[in-house]
């Protein structure tokens, strides 16, 4: 009997010791992109076939450029406009204008490029 609990320390004594001498996992941030995790900058993806940039936030406007499905873009801007009675929101890019109904919107880059990534 003695010698079976003798046993029984023994090894809990040595899955202890061998528990607590693992390595050091050490965790790196990649800060390369730091508009990745900045919460003020907004990011969306394009869920369209095909979204017209406009010149302004209005259907009226001319196209100055498009966008394809699973674009991943920076939101510069936006602004809510009333048509037709409804109010719609749109949102500015670089390339232009884009109405809320042809994207969505995430709150940093690294949920829009995990978005990006099912999507696909």
């Amino acid at each position: 009997m003695k010698k079976s609990v003798l046993y029984f320390i023994l090894i809990c004594s040595a899955f202890v010791f061998l528990s607590c001498s693992g390595k050091k996992n050490q965790i790196v941030f990649d800060n390369s992109d730091p508009l990745s995790t900045d919460v003020e900058v907004q990011w969306a993806i394009i869920t369209d076939p095909y979204a017209a940039c406009r010149a302004e936030p209005s259907y009226e406007s001319e196209t100055i450029n498009h966008f394809r499905k699973g674009v991943l873009v920076q939101i510069k801007g936006q602004q809510t406009v009333k048509t037709d009675g409804l109010y719609e929101k749109w949102y500015n890019f670089d390339e232009g204008w884009v109405t809320g109904s042809a994207l969505k919107v995430y709150s940093n880059k690294l949920k829009a490029e995990k978005a990006l990534k099912s999507l696909q």
